[in-house]
């Protein structure tokens, strides 16, 4: 492996509800199961990340609660270097997931411990790795923006690869965009992010996102992704699988982009290795737990590769 990806994000524990639909207002369920286990998008990738192969760093913050405990011990058994990983006062981030026969899910989430990770604890600790151009460093929205902002300004100071995948969406983030070598957001996010309404198509969006990151990919579910640079323009489909629980399936895709960038794969077969990274997921309950290692995702492309077209 020729560089390391840096996570720089969230940690969160999911109390994971699966109910057989959604609730009404005023109406009350009971769930047909129930776990509490490894969550946030930041932790998510970090472990994607490390299953498919790649020297993981995790730079976040956790609480000092049972969860959080329990949180560091598992992140530590996936081989991920935690060394600033901060323990802060308090609850750790917490996610309360619901999700139905469908695999669709609403989640709602308490940041916890994630809001006391500040720019400049971020700044600090990208100069202590002294990152260079062969690494990745990969943040998501669900910390403080001026992390994410610390954690973009420092990977484009060293020349290392900065990955935002920017959801949840928040306006603020615009101006991070500059920052970017690669933006990663579901077609939703994308509009949002270009300030366009629903109805505007999705390729077009893509391609006017471009115009201010080299490097936009845009995930699109069941449909697959695109993958679009000012020179590129890809359209992956997605496999036909069942679906279980699409929770995490954005970050294992992500991840496996990463470690793509990482080991400089071609496009197409970038895009395709994310697809499918995210197909494996949505196949299994629960956040970490679905996540494919590589070995997985390996046989998986080759018994079942992808069509990758230009458009």
């Amino acid at each position: 492996m020729p560089g390391r990806c840096l996570v720089v994000g969230s940690v969160n524990t999911d109390i994971l509800l699966m109910v057989p639909r959604f609730a009404e207002p005023g109406e009350t369920l009971l769930a047909t199961g129930m776990s509490v286990i490894g969550g946030g998008k930041g932790a998510n990738q970090a472990v994607a990340a490390a299953r498919l192969g790649a020297p993981v760093l995790f730079i976040a913050a956790i609480g000092n609660d049972p969860f959080s405990e329990q949180r560091y011990s598992e992140l530590e058994r996936e081989g991920i270097d935690l060394r600033f990983l901060a323990r802060v006062a308090g609850q750790g981030g917490l996610a309360f997931i619901e999700c139905n026969a469908e695999g669709e899910n609403r989640i709602i989430v308490a940041a916890g411990a994630n809001g006391a990770l500040e720019g400049e604890g971020v700044q600090r600790a990208m100069r202590e790795l002294e990152l260079c151009s062969k690494d990745v460093v990969l943040t998501q929205l669900e910390i403080p923006l001026p992390a994410v902002e610390a954690a973009l300004s420092i990977a484009r100071e060293t020349g290392a690869r900065c990955v935002l995948n920017a959801t949840p969406w928040a306006d603020d983030a615009a101006d991070l965009l500059r920052l970017c070598d690669v933006l990663v957001v579901n077609a939703l996010e994308a509009r949002q992010a270009a300030g366009v309404d629903r109805e505007e198509p999705i390729e077009r969006v893509a391609t006017r996102l471009v115009e201010h990151v080299p490097l936009v990919v845009v995930t699109l579910g069941g449909e697959g992704a695109l993958l679009v640079t000012k020179s590129e323009r890809l359209r992956c489909r997605a496999p036909h699988v069942p679906v279980v629980d699409t929770t995490a399936a954005g970050d294992a895709f992500t991840a496996a982009l990463a470690v793509s960038l990482l080991e400089g794969e071609s496009w197409e077969g970038t895009i395709a290795r994310a697809v499918w990274a995210g197909a494996l997921t949505v196949q299994r309950p629960g956040a970490q737990p679905s996540l494919p290692f590589r070995s997985e995702l390996e046989q998986t492309i080759a018994a079942f590769p992808l069509v990758t077209k230009r458009w």
